[in-house]
């Protein structure tokens, strides 16, 4: 299964969800979408728009790749969690109210996950995940380190 969540920010993220059904449509295995207030009429993709905390966890544990947005929620929990991470950022001012590219290109470097700056390119982006070596980190610890490094690079 393929879980994918587009997170709980009231602005709509469309290209996220399109993307995803997109990528959907062309695969075997069962897609999972968390939509929050993005209104999509999802063809090939489960969808559902919130969930308890320990439903999402639930999610991400059982998945064998995630589709996320930039944020640092879902994204530090997954890293802890060991899991394949594919992730599209929000545009700032019309998905977001801020830019989450930076932190993602920062991750993307870091190997911690797989960025997707173009929706185009997401299948390109799932199917290197398959193979990609991440970088892990310790229960608990994930988000003390990436702390750390985000902050000597933004010195």
């Amino acid at each position: 299964m393929i879980f994918a969540s587009i997170g709980t920010m009231n602005m709509p993220f469309i290209r996220m969800a399109k993307a995803v059904d997109e990528f959907a449509k062309q695969t075997d295995e069962v897609v999972i979408v968390q939509t929050g207030y993005t209104e999509y009429p999802y063809q090939y993709a489960k969808a559902f728009r919130f969930c308890t905390k320990e439903e999402m966890h639930d999610y991400i544990e059982h998945a064998s790749i995630l589709i996320l947005q930039g944020g640092w929620g879902a994204i530090s929990e997954a890293m802890e969690m060991n899991k394949r991470i594919v992730v599209l950022p929000r545009h700032d001012k019309t998905e977001h109210i801020h830019d989450q590219f930076q932190l993602v290109r920062k991750l993307d470097a870091m190997g911690c996950v797989i960025g997707v700056y173009d929706e185009n390119n997401l299948s390109e982006a799932i199917e290197k995940s398959k193979t990609f070596h991440f970088q892990h980190f310790c229960k608990g610890n994930a988000e003390t380190l990436i702390r750390e490094k985000l902050r000597l690079w933004f010195r």
